[in-house]
């Protein structure tokens, strides 16, 4: 870039900062005051609503907008912003977690940011198949070497990147740049559990996301909405246990075509991707859940490779693998397993599918295109391939295994951008003892109270709040801590929003008495984690024995939500019997009887949850007589209380209820479906299982990958029950079922 060029740039960013200032505005809040952070000695900010260009799902709070005092982070694109946004990120995290703002505008970084464990960097993000003015841009101005690391941005366990759309001003389609990855997981410690990639966009990648490159470890990635253009690769992901889950991401040329003045011609961009790009590289994923994928134009669209410590068994759903020479090749998969492919198109000019492995690559409704099928390949005695694939086979040879039931599974399908009901922008910040000492229920429902005549949110900043007493939520109010993603205690670090829930112990009934808080409709709880410390299942001598207590949280009227939360020692989770249209998204749990049940109400949905009682183990929190994961998980937990009793999620008399990309470990049955009518859940998994995983008694359901470990995968009393793709180790030819 010539100095001309450079002044044009700076003048033109001026002006964009110009319009940023006043094209965003900050709403404070109700009694809302300066703080001082203890630890960094920096004037904090007070948390505050901001307004954005484009539309969001939610409120953004922010609890530092890093282009204010004392940051000043520069948006014009003219001035090094490296350093300005990590002060921002580094004092966030050490006030216990939270959200950075970037405004919209073009931010310069020439280093790699890290953004720590229970901190948010959040921009405002244009959907860039919305339009191009893109909203939050960080122009990545570092060197263009080979190396896969470091990464322009690392993410921390409990962290998230979102709402940013990078853009590397110094990449050229006619003389490609190499660059290390955009977004990177290191994982491991602090790092290790539940990082977030959510509304990113990479308009000229070279390699876009990557996770545990090395010898580290990661669990429960979670990637929503990641899109752009990528030279190399788009995604890299190793060494996953815990389960992941990916929705809606498209990976395409497109994006960088139609990026303006940014753009590069299309022909260019396809010509070089369908050369050298790779879409996702996969490799010791265990169970990881996919869900609208979409890659177009690349040299192969998912190539699933030798992992570090296993292979790769995950499931697909929603898949659309287009114009690539090669859309699936597996030279490795874990062969006890296999992996499980539904609802989707894979197009490859030369092959649609190279499986070069034993494992078994298990479709339904899959419609195959381009090229044959190729690798050691055998037709499964049940399937009836030719029915779906448009292309001329040679002949097959007789070893490795593929297999397709050839149902059409276009009607069965889930609202991808559905979010619950977005409160008015009315912020209310509760102030109150934050260390986890003394009850704050009455100055909370004061707060609670004093939201209901508008609307709104109830702040609770990062800390630990005591409940004593039962909470109501009033119609239309947000009770939020201070995530903008999912949170999980990370293992010796408890940071962002706990609430110590001592409500409701010792139940008399606790299927029907109040519960610890009360949801009125469209109210719901974000970003909190709630834990049950006067309910260890550790008593010395005394396997098994819990408190039975209320559910945490009940819902009483339609729209009720439950996003970004965490539930530790509960043992009723959430009820929202009775509840239209509710809406449970990223929730984290160890509930010793019941994590969810919902029934008698329409239309709910439940995505991206997980089960484990390494949600007990995993924390800061220092609570006396708790469970250690070394030495008491399996006897106090998992083997005396909830492989025997949990019953993961219910559905009674439930209707059109959508369940996806939810897993558990060690509970009695994953799903029960009592008497609802047209049930559709796909991409579930249970994992040590103590019963079945699937009951159903009555009414209908179809179900779409469910993989298991162990124990029978359904029991069927009276359902008119479909499953397709069933898998479990070492048996991977358990057929479709229809009643």
């Amino acid at each position: 870039m010539n100095r001309s060029d450079r002044l044009i740039k700076t003048v033109c960013c001026l002006l964009v900062f110009a319009f940023s200032l006043t094209a965003w505005q900050p709403l404070s809040a109700k009694g809302a005051g300066a703080v001082i952070n203890a630890k960094s000695g920096m004037a904090a900010q007070p948390p505050r609503i901001v307004e954005t260009l484009y539309p969001t799902d939610d409120i953004v709070i922010a609890d530092i907008v890093a282009t204010e005092a004392p940051y000043y982070a520069d948006a014009t694109g003219a001035a090094d912003c490296t350093q300005a946004i990590q002060r921002a990120i580094d004092d966030c995290y050490a006030a216990g977690g939270g959200t950075v703002f970037l405004p919209a505008g073009t931010y310069r970084v020439t280093g790699s940011l890290h953004i720590k464990s229970f901190v948010t960097l959040r921009g405002d993000w244009q959907d860039p198949d919305k339009g191009n003015a893109y909203g939050t841009v960080i122009s990545a101005e570092v060197p263009s070497i080979y190396n896969n690391l470091p990464a322009l941005i690392n993410i921390g366990g409990s962290a998230g990147a979102m709402g940013l759309t990078v853009y590397y001003p110094e990449q050229d389609i006619d003389h490609v740049k190499p660059y290390p990855y955009t977004f990177y997981v290191p994982g491991s410690g602090a790092g290790f559990m539940l990082q977030s990639i959510i509304n990113c966009t990479v308009i000229n990648g070279y390699k876009g996301l990557a996770a545990c490159l090395d010898n580290s470890g990661h669990e429960m990635m979670t990637v929503e909405n990641f899109k752009g253009t990528f030279l190399c690769r788009a995604a890299t992901a190793y060494n996953q246990s815990d389960v992941g889950t990916w929705k809606n991401v498209s990976i395409s040329p497109k994006y960088w075509a139609n990026a303006g003045r940014r753009s590069a011609p299309l022909e260019k961009i396809k010509v070089y991707t369908r050369a050298n790009a790779i879409g996702l590289t996969l490799g010791d994923l265990e169970w990881t859940q996919f869900a609208n994928l979409k890659i177009d134009a690349c040299k192969w669209g998912l190539h699933l490779v030798k992992g570090k410590r296993i292979e790769f068994a995950g499931a697909l759903y929603n898949a659309v693998i287009t114009n690539c020479n090669i859309g699936i090749l597996a030279d490795a998969i874990d062969e006890r397993w296999g992996m499980v492919l539904a609802n989707s198109r894979v197009c490859g000019s030369e092959n649609a599918i190279v499986n070069n492995t034993l494992g078994v690559i298990k479709m339904a409704g899959v419609q195959l295109e381009g090229g044959p099928l190729a690798g050691k390949v055998q037709i499964s005695s049940f399937s009836r391939l030719k029915q779906v694939i448009k292309a001329v086979f040679g002949k097959p040879r007789q070893t490795a295994r593929y297999m397709n039931d050839c149902t059409d599974l276009s009607a069965f399908t889930a609202d991808y951008a559905a979010a619950p009901h977005k409160p008015t922008a009315e912020l209310f910040v509760l102030n109150a003892d934050k260390t986890g000492a003394q009850d704050v229920s009455a100055k909370l429902q004061a707060l609670l109270n004093a939201a209901a005549g508008t609307g709104g949110v109830v702040y609770l900043p990062a800390g630990r709040y005591k409940l004593e007493q039962s909470i109501e939520v009033p119609a239309g109010v947000e009770l939020r801590g201070s995530s903008s993603v999912a949170t999980r205690d990370q293992g010796g670090l408890s940071l962002g929003t706990v609430i110590y829930a001592c409500f409701g112990l010792n139940a008399a009934s606790p299927d029907s008495d109040t519960a610890q808080i009360t949801l009125r409709k469209n109210a719901g709880v974000r970003g909190i984690r709630f834990v049950y410390p006067g309910n260890s299942c550790v008593k010395p001598g005394a396997l098994g024995q819990v408190l039975p207590c209320s559910y945490l949280i009940r819902g009483a009227g339609s729209g009720v939500y439950a996003v970004n939360t965490a539930i530790a020692a509960a043992y009723n989770g959430i009820d929202f019997r009775g509840c239209d249209n509710h809406f449970i998204a990223k929730l984290v749990s160890c509930c010793y009887n019941n994590a969810v049940i919902a029934g008698n109400c329409e239309g709910g949905i439940i995505q991206g949850c997980l089960q484990n009682g390494t949600v007990m183990s995993r924390n800061g929190l220092g609570l006396p007589d708790w469970v250690d994961e070394g030495t008491q998980m399996f006897p106090y937990l998992f083997n005396a209380v909830t492989r025997v009793n949990t019953e993961y999620i219910k559905l009674v008399n439930a209707k059109d209820e959508t369940v996806f990309n939810c897993f558990a470990y060690g509970v009695k049955t994953l799903v029960i479906l009592d008497g609802s009518e047209n049930t559709l859940a796909f991409n579930i998994g249970a994992d040590n299982a103590g019963g079945t995983m699937l009951v159903a008694k009555g009414g209908s359901a179809t179900v779409v990958n469910m993989m298991r470990w162990n124990g029978a995968s359904y029991s069927n009393q009276g359902t008119k029950l479909a499953i397709y793709n069933r898998l479990t180790i070492d048996d991977r030819t358990e057929k479709t079922v229809k009643s």
